[in-house]
């Protein structure tokens, strides 16, 4: 295989990775919650690295299942210094990636998260000091979908010991989400909360952690086999929208429970019927847009006389609001990633039969899987 010659300053070794963008963005203040370890007193030799990689290249389309992928070789990047080169190991494919691909065109740079090695160092303490350890990247800007990728040494997030890449590859999206969810709704001051879209990943997780924060939680699904997962879960309180006078059941919930927020994957109308059964001075946040739609039909009289609210809401923006977030958050998720609330089920996918998988899964429906791009593989 081709290598390229590294610069000096790149010092290498295979180590495992997931990153995410830094919060300070400085040694012992990292936005992975974790303080930069301190530097190896001699650092390894550089391993060899290819001068090219693969990369997935996505032709958008309408319909999930006509989605096409292509991988095609480009320049494999280099660390500057303080940053580190990891050779990715797995990459899931999530919601907010391919709704932005339903508009059709051509997508490079895509994945918002991902699992791999460190593989080399640009030079610097925080750097060096990760040469092989396991870490976690989130980039909302897209790089995971690559053989390799490039980050700040102190926006990566060190693994627990004896996790594997792979199983952590889902480690930053849902997880975090699910931590901030809850979060709101405690600063919110409601005893429980309504979750549209329940059986995703996502809902899953969320059935789990709310029995551990002692959080009540209605999860609103649209098919009975949907609730038979969740139930499976532990997950007390379940509406069927498929079944009749779901409405009237969910509405005795909200009472009983003392429901006043409510967190909507779906948008549309289904945010104002949300909004609807809550009472005067609750919130609903729409977080997702499931359903393709705008936010439409509220009830101007809920905004006006009940002083009801309907108000977006964005994983990371929470997460980098108030000092100290990100922290506490990877204190929670870290070690519940390998086989707590925290952890993913998977369907695996080669990085050139992408495209296939997520066809079958466009058409057999995504409940209960995440795709998960196999960069290992190749």
């Amino acid at each position: 295989q081709h290598t390229a010659s590294l610069p000096h300053a790149m010092r290498g070794l295979a180590a495992l990775v997931l990153l995410c963008a830094g919060e300070e963005g400085t040694c012992g203040a990292s936005r992975g919650g974790i303080d930069c370890p301190a530097a190896p007193d001699s650092v390894p030799s550089a391993m060899a690295i290819p001068a090219t990689m693969k990369s997935i290249v996505v032709n958008g389309h309408a319909d999930l299942a006509q989605v096409t992928m292509e991988l095609e070789d480009v320049a494999t990047p280099q660390p500057k210094e303080g940053e580190v080169l990891i050779k990715l190991v797995a990459a899931p494919l999530n919601p907010s990636d391919y709704a932005a691909w339903q508009a059709g065109g051509k997508f490079r740079n895509q994945g918002k998260e991902g699992a791999g090695m460190v593989a080399a160092s640009g030079g610097g303490p925080a750097a060096d000091a990760l040469l092989g350890k396991a870490v976690g990247i989130a980039a909302m800007q897209g790089c995971s979908y690559q053989q390799y990728a490039t980050m700040p040494a102190a926006s990566c997030y060190p693994l627990p010991e004896g996790l594997a890449p792979e199983d952590a590859a889902s480690f930053w999206v849902n997880p975090y989400t699910a931590v901030g969810i809850v979060e709101t709704v405690k600063e919110k001051r409601s005893p429980a909360f309504i979750h549209t879209a329940a059986a995703s990943q996502l809902g899953q997780m969320l059935v789990k952690l709310c029995k551990e924060e002692g959080m009540g939680l209605v999860n609103v699904v649209r098919r009975e086999e949907q609730a038979e997962t969740l139930l499976q879960l532990g997950a007390e309180h379940i509406v069927v929208t498929d079944k009749e006078g779901w409405q009237d059941q969910l509405k005795a919930l909200v009472k009983d429970l003392k429901i006043t927020v409510a967190f909507d994957a779906i948008a549309g109308g289904n945010s104002a019927q949300l909004l609807g059964v809550l009472p005067a001075g609750s919130t609903c946040f729409v977080y997702g847009r499931l359903s393709g739609e705008d936010l439409h039909s509220v009830n101007v009289g809920d905004l006006i006389y009940s002083t009801k609210t309907i108000a977006g809401w964005l994983m990371p923006t929470w997460l980098f609001a108030a000092p100290g977030r990100n922290t506490a958050a990877s204190a929670k998720v870290l070690p519940a990633l390998k086989s707590g609330w925290a952890s993913s089920t998977f369907v695996d996918a080669h990085p050139s039969k992408v495209h296939e998988e997520l066809a079958k899964l466009a058409t057999g429906g995504f409940t209960n899987k995440k795709l998960r791009v196999r960069w290992d593989q190749l």
